[in-house]
This record gives structure tokens, C-alpha cells and sequence, in this order.
């Protein structure tokens, strides 16, 4: 990921060596890039040609119906959070790898329910390791603190996440979805079908010792057929399916969970425009239903869009939270690449 001032440097070299008479070829899914850089854009649509059209002809809407084969609604709704209460207290977060590097550094936020609260960085700046110290799937440093707390009054029993395995959270009562960056590795088991890894999340819950397939198998057809997942079976093993179908299995589930809160790591990398605004939606849904949802996104649009708050990590550090209706792009990216001397979270 670039951030915007990275990206117009880019451009501007691309645009030179055009100048000069080279042919340049750019395969992109943020159309307002293809717009603003390309003289032709040729259309794929499930592995077929769907056409070439000139730029200054074409919108992101008119692209957009190319790519899809109907007309999309390109607008993410960011409604006002509603009932917004406190849901995770994180403080002193530290995280430090196998290598002696400290990944994250002491960083502290708040999550509230009925809101989404985006996470923006360069890639490799602690993201990673800060849902999964979260979801309780990283050792953490000393003096680390993530509070749960599971109804209304700030004052109520609260519970700390940290030295919990993710086990011991589900048995606590604390509903947490987790969308990893690994799709593979850590969300799905690539080799078990989608029926199978709905149950994942649900064969512990029977009074029976036999795993009860028609709850899992039914939510397996659901997801497939609202997110309109491409496999031969939702018997077929999923490391048989492309990337952006696997990702849809993934977030299929983590939604259908009923979580309290939902964190989110690239949840629409790989996915074709239509399927993503379809997972916007989703999560809009979500967090109108009160969960807390912690977004981590690589399109700066897309997180000024969506977010109502807006954490910028650089260097493994909280370089500042923003408000999602009052920043830009620009402003994230110099937050990004830029550490500020008084760092630490407060909202802007």
C-alpha cells in the first residue's frame, strides 16, 4: 500500500515514461486511480474480456457496470453511531517478536459499540499483531491491557482479555469475530470444505457426541448464495477456490457469529467491487446492531468513508486518531509516514 503523496509520485514517473514513449500497462482495483492515470482501460469480467473503452468516456460507475455485468451503487453509507458505549479499553498495548523488535509500542484506544474504528498504516506497522494480541493469538509485553466490557455501564464487571487464549474469551462469554490477514493459515482449513469450517465455530456447543452438519450447512448455502461465492460444492475443499472466494467464505462466517465485536484485517482484499460494498454494507448492518467493530483497511477512500474514528499507526506506535468525517486521505498519509512528537491517541 502507498500512501496518496507516495502514489502521485508514482504516477508522475509513469506519466514521464509515457511522455517518453513507453507503453505502459496498470492493474488496479481503485478505479479513481485507473481514471486519473490511464488513456484506455480494458475490462475483465470472471476471466472473460468484457471491453475496452476510452478514460475520458468512462465513470466509476459505467467501469464498474463492466466489470460486474449490472449497475452498483458506489456509495458507502457511514451512518452516525447510535447507543455508543464503551467496548474495549486497550492501554500500554506493547508486542515484541521472535527477533527482539518491538512491533507495537505502548499503544492505547478506545472501542465503542455501534462504531466502526478504522486502523490506517503502511504495511508491516503492527496491524497484524494488534488484532491478534486482541483475539488473544500473540504474547504481549508486561503491563499490557485490553478490557472488555460486556454491557452498558462502564462500571459493570469488566473483563481483561490479555493472557487469555482465544478459548478461554469464547468461554468467558465475550462473542469476538476475528477476519485474519492469513486467510488460509490461520482463518480457514483449506483443506476441509465450507460446511466443515462453519462448524469450526460451532461443534462445541452440541450436548451430543456427534457434530450436528445441518445448522453449519445451511449457513455454508446462505453464504454462498448472498455473497454469491464461485464453487462447485460447497462440499469442495476451500484451498480449491480462488482467493477472493476464500475470503468470502471468511467473513461470511465471522458476520454470521453474532459477535460483539468484529475486527477485520484486508476484509475485501481480493474481492471483486460489487462483492466489497457488500461487505461494506455488511458491516454497517453490524455496527447499527451495536457491535464494535475494529476495521483495518489498505484504501485510505474506503477508511475515510466508512470510519467514524480512525487510528494511524506509524513506526508501531499511535500516531493520533482521527475523525473519519473530518480528515482526508492526505492527512492519513502524512500520518503514516510521518511520526508526530506527541503521539498517543487523542482524537482530532
Amino acid at each position: 500500500m502507498l500512501t496518496p503523496q507516495e502514489t502521485d509520485r508514482l504516477f508522475a514517473v509513469l506519466k514521464n515514461m509515457r511522455a517518453d514513449g513507453k507503453s505502459i500497462i496498470i492493474i488496479t482495483h481503485k478505479l479513481h486511480e485507473v481514471l486519473s492515470i490511464s488513456d484506455r482501460v480494458s475490462i475483465l469480467r470472471k476471466g472473460e474480456y468484457a471491453g475496452t473503452v476510452d478514460t475520458d468516456m468512462a465513470t466509476e460507475s459505467s467501469l464498474t457496470e463492466l466489470m460486474v455485468g449490472k449497475k452498483v451503487e458506489l456509495n458507502i453509507e457511514c451512518p452516525e453511531p447510535v447507543n455508543r458505549h464503551l467496548r474495549l479499553n486497550v492501554h500500554n498495548l506493547s508486542v515484541t517478536n521472535a527477533e527482539g523488535v518491538r512491533v507495537l509500542d505502548s499503544i492505547s484506544f478506545e472501542a465503542f459499540s455501534g462504531e466502526i474504528l478504522g486502523i490506517a498504516g503502511i504495511s508491516g506497522n503492527g496491524q497484524k499483531e494488534l488484532l491478534e494480541a486482541i483475539a488473544g493469538l500473540q504474547h504481549v509485553d508486561a503491563g499490557s491491557s485490553v478490557v472488555y466490557y460486556p454491557d452498558d455501564d462502564r462500571d459493570s464487571t469488566a473483563e481483561q482479555l490479555i493472557g487469555k487464549t482465544p478459548k478461554d474469551i469464547r468461554d468467558m462469554g465475550v462473542h469476538l469475530s476475528f477476519v485474519p490477514e492469513d486467510r488460509l493459515g490461520m482463518g480457514l482449513v483449506g483443506s476441509m470444505s465450507m460446511v466443515d469450517n462453519m462448524m469450526l465455530k460451532s461443534y462445541t456447543s452440541g450436548h451430543s457426541p456427534f457434530a450436528d452438519r445441518k445448522a453449519p450447512r445451511h449457513l455454508a448455502e446462505e453464504i454462498k448464495d448472498s455473497l454469491g461465492v464461485v464453487t462447485p460444492s460447497i462440499n469442495t475443499p476451500v484451498s480449491r477456490l480462488s482467493g477472493g472466494n476464500v475470503q468470502k467464505v471468511l467473513v461470511g462466517r465471522e458476520i454470521a457469529d453474532a459477535p460483539s465485536v468484529l475486527m477485520t484485517a484486508y476484509a475485501v482484499r481480493g474481492l471483486d467491487i460489487h462483492t466489497s460494498y457488500t461487505i461494506y454494507h455488511l458491516l454497517n448492518e453490524q455496527k447499527q446492531k451495536g457491535v464494535a467493530i475494529i476495521y483495518v483497511g489498505e484504501d485510505l477512500d474506503v477508511l475515510v468513508d466508512l470510519c467514524d474514528r480512525i487510528l494511524v499507526l506509524c513506526d508501531g506506535k499511535n500516531n493520533g486518531i482521527v475523525e473519519g468525517r473530518k480528515t482526508s486521505k492526505e492527512e492519513l498519509g502524512l500520518l503514516m509516514t510521518s511520526l508526530q512528537e506527541n503521539h498517543g491517541g487523542t482524537d482530532r
